[in-house]
């Protein structure tokens, strides 16, 4: 498997750390930094909406604390119709809504679904389980209200890039463990599903964006005392078993170093017999999502994933933004 950067994804990688500066890295950032630098991020990759969607904010009250969670309405004819619960990434410290608008509206507008962006409690300050339950909490919300939001409860899906990719995993866990809510469809993007740090894509040590020694700290802070013994929610790739999940897509970057977590998890899906379908996008570097206005490739993977969530939803293809 190619290491070569795809030159687009490089034109990206020059272009953050052109406008970002130190911050363009992610190696010994505090968590404060971090979230300065995914904020930065943001107005890199910032464009107005495409004409017809719809944005709003609405928060999930729970005791004690709440769950921000923007949701986008694309146009479309009335009535319910299919719906994603994003999560977003930011190594579980960093990221928000804001954050991955550019992220969450390209893939709303070019899906049709409604989206739900959800902002979850994080790390270090909050470390598992309470990411993991605030996304699941979404989930049970999300499908509770249903008729309310609009949403065709029987087309109920979820995706998330990288951290967000591990808790969009660990909720079709939990969903089929508690009864439910029941999902249609998982999206992976680049997520992170392991703590071993010691696979060859780690060891390559190609990723201009994501390094070995930030996944390190990322875990750290998700994960202050290690995996819980017998637990299947933090780190899905060591769940006992991945049997009777939701049929899933995986969108991989080529030199990532979470690639290998991607590949091992779909390799194991697969295995349980789960309709699985996994990509790797050649010479794309993690967060690759941001980078599709500048890379031929990243537009293309982008685009391949927005079909396989139509098909999973029955939907028809918008005009693509």
């Amino acid at each position: 498997m190619s290491d070569t950067l795809d030159p687009g994804m490089a034109a990206y990688v020059q272009k953050a750390r052109e406008q970002n500066g130190r911050l363009a890295g992610l190696v010994d950032l505090s968590p404060e930094q971090r979230r300065i630098r995914a904020e930065l991020f943001a107005r890199m990759t910032a464009e107005p909406h495409p004409p017809g969607l719809e944005v709003e904010t609405t928060y999930v009250t729970l005791p004690g604390r709440e769950i921000p969670i923007r949701i986008y309405r694309p146009a479309g004819p009335p009535g319910p119709r299919p719906a994603i619960l994003y999560f977003h990434g930011g190594s579980w410290i960093a990221g928000s809504p804001e954050s991955h608008d550019f992220v969450t509206a390209s893939l709303a507008a070019n899906t049709g679904a409604l989206l739900l962006s959800v902002h979850y409690r994080r790390a270090p300050e909050n470390p598992y389980p309470a990411p993991t339950e605030d996304c699941f909490e979404a989930l049970r919300w999300a499908a509770s209200r249903a008729e309310t939001l609009g949403i065709d409860a029987t087309r109920l899906a979820v995706a998330g890039d990288s951290a967000g990719g591990n808790l969009a995993a660990a909720c079709t866990l939990m969903a089929r463990d508690r009864g439910g809510p029941a999902i249609c469809h998982q999206t992976l993007i680049y997520p992170t599903l392991d703590a071993d740090l010691d696979t060859p894509s780690y060891l390559a040590g190609t990723d201009p964006i994501l390094t070995r020694a930030a996944m390190r700290e990322a875990l750290e802070a998700f994960l202050p005392n290690g995996a819980p013994n017998g637990d299947d929610y933090a780190l899905p790739l060591r769940a006992a078993s991945l049997a009777d999940l939701p049929p899933a897509y995986l969108s991989i970057a080529g030199v990532d170093p979470l690639r290998d977590d991607g590949l091992r998890y779909a390799a194991r899906l697969r295995e349980a017999g789960v309709p699985t379908e996994a990509r790797v996008g050649p010479g794309l570097a993690h967060s690759y999502v941001r980078a599709r206005r500048l890379s031929a490739v990243a537009e293309d993977e982008f685009q391949t994933m927005c079909a396989a969530i139509r098909a999973a939803l029955g939907l028809p293809a918008p005009p693509r933004w």
